[in-house]
């Protein structure tokens, strides 16, 4: 085999590269003086499957839906896919008391404010 052989591209050689799309996963943010909730729909998803980090303000969500299937199907709207958002997250919040839970395709994820944050009632005193 010569140099010049090395370079050559053999296409039966060469498996198909397989495009899995990326959404957007559809979220609802609450929030109430303790913390702000996060409920993203990530139908699919496995525990395994999830990748949260949050950085510098930055809230990243990454779930990927297998496309392991049991028999063969008689209709399929599911398709594999990835799913990605990112959220600027006001200061404040207590990213070591940060939990996420993974129920039924249904994402949550609690994210504490600081104390400094919550309210506080000030007491009055008499002068």
């Amino acid at each position: 085999m010569t140099s010049s052989n090395l370079a050559k591209r053999r296409d039966d050689s060469v498996e198909p590269v397989r495009q899995r799309p990326t959404v957007a996963p559809f979220v609802d943010v609450y929030e109430n003086t303790d913390e702000l909730l996060l409920v993203a729909d990530v139908p699919g998803a496995t525990q395994e499957g999830v990748e949260i980090q949050f950085d510098k303000g930055q809230l990243t969500i990454q779930a990927r839906r297998s496309d392991e299937t049991t028999g063969s199907p008689i209709a399929s709207e599911y398709r594999p896919c990835d799913y990605f958002r990112v959220f600027s997250v006001p200061s404040g919040i207590d990213a070591s008391k940060i939990n996420a839970q993974l129920n039924a395709g249904v994402l949550r994820l609690r994210l504490p404010k600081s104390e400094a944050l919550k309210p506080r009632r000030i007491e009055v005193k008499k002068a």
